[in-house]
């Protein structure tokens, strides 16, 4: 890809042209491995047809990772929660996606009960990866997380944006990570790499090179700002990896 093996799956988010997402599957498909399902909304999301996630995009050239909704009730309880995700997952199947990325309850005691029912319905917690957002950097519920079974997906524009360089220490952080979120931060947007200064490049390299994610998904949602990205980070790829 752009003259550059990567040493992981370039994703691309599957909003990038103002368009549906079987739309921008097939744009998507055979200039990315890999498209990550966005599911911000829950219930407008349960609402798609046919005509928004048709059966031929799973003959797509292409793997899948499915990001859950923005707004779960976490707050109604885990009840009303997994009546989402459960939901979320039936419709989602076909596709086959090698994991979801979750924002996590701002609330403790959701995540080991969480777990338990993924797994009763033959999910992996391990292949549900839990975001640093701003709403909780990981930090406050990081030993129910691990004694779930989760794994984790870095962000690094919310490190940047929200100062939570703490997620970066937590014990166990390094096996757990297996995605990272890229992009330049600009008051809340998700702008090109180009807008990274400095300290966001070298924050950007200690991410990829000291937690080797599988997964760096560059989450620009639009065309002109994700291939830009592309550009930039095959060539800074190259540069880390020359000799000194």
């Amino acid at each position: 890809m752009h003259g550059i093996r990567f040493p992981y799956a370039v994703a691309a988010p599957s909003f990038v042209l103002k368009a549906g997402v079987a739309e921008n599957a097939r744009f998507l498909a055979g200039r990315f491995p890999e498209v990550g399902l966005l599911l911000f909304e829950g219930e407008a999301c349960l609402a798609y047809t046919e005509r928004d996630l048709p059966p031929d995009l799973a003959a797509l050239d292409v793997a899948w990772h499915a990001h859950l909704p923005l707004d779960l009730p976490w707050g109604r309880g885990l009840d009303a929660a997994w009546s989402v995700l459960d939901r979320l997952l039936d419709k989602v199947a076909f596709l086959r996606p090698h994991a979801f990325v979750l924002h996590p309850p701002a609330g403790p005691g959701l995540l080991v009960p969480l777990a338990r029912r993924l797994r009763d319905r033959g999910v992996d917690p391990a292949d549900v990866l839990l975001e640093n957002v701003e709403e909780s950097d990981l930090c406050a519920r990081w030993e129910e997380a691990r004694e779930g079974g989760f794994s984790a997906c870095l962000d690094l524009g919310h490190i940047l944006a929200y100062g939570q360089h703490a997620v970066l220490d937590l014990p166990g952080l390094k096996d757990a990570v297996r995605m990272a979120h890229v992009y330049g931060p600009e008051g809340g947007r998700h702008r090109s790499l180009a807008r990274l200064d400095q300290t966001g490049r070298e924050l950007l390299r200690y991410i990829l090179e000291t937690f080797s994610p599988r997964t760096v998904v560059v989450e620009v949602f639009e065309e002109m700002g994700i291939f830009e990205s592309i550009e930039l980070l095959a060539k800074w790829t190259a540069r880390w990896g020359a000799p000194e």
